[in-house]
């Protein structure tokens, strides 16, 4: 069994869900929420606000409440069996800036605004799926460049 654990941001820019498509791994060509493992003996909120420099280029302004998850994942991105299981943590966040280009990331291709209604489930890894459950579209935060304000709920 593959094993993953990792914290994992998400906000919207401009309306749309803020996404990165990743290029190795289970998820490989999915849309999955900007994140991933701590290194060394950093804490969640170190490795939030690098990971979303790294993936996304922007500055986490806040982070509200975590909210831990664990998915057992059976078939990868191209429909082959596997035996994954994912954990980690998930936190709806504002940032200072609007997205950038991403360049020389090992495991992101890019970073993409996206409509998670109009957007098929299928284009979306299980743990970006997972948090559209748990944190509704229309109650995540809203960040603009130079400001982040958080809608209300």
């Amino acid at each position: 069994m593959m094993e993953h654990r990792g914290v994992y941001g998400l906000w919207r820019q401009h309306g749309l869900l803020v996404a990165v498509r990743k290029a190795r791994g289970p998820y490989t060509g999915l849309l999955d929420l900007p994140g991933g493992a701590p290194e060394d003996s950093e804490t969640p909120e170190e490795t939030l606000r690098r990971e979303l420099a790294e993936e996304c280029g922007v500055t986490l302004h806040r982070h509200g409440p975590w909210h831990p998850f664990e998915l057992h994942v059976t078939r990868d991105s191209s429909g082959g069996p596997i035996d994954f299981r994912h954990r980690g943590l998930i936190t709806p966040v504002t940032v200072l800036d609007e997205v950038a280009a991403v360049q020389d990331v090992e495991d992101v291709t890019g970073v993409e605004l996206v409509d998670p209604i109009t957007t098929p489930l299928e284009q979306m890894s299980a743990l970006t799926q997972h948090a559209l459950t748990i944190l509704e579209p229309t109650t995540l935060p809203v960040s603009r460049c130079g400001s982040a304000s958080l809608r209300p709920d």
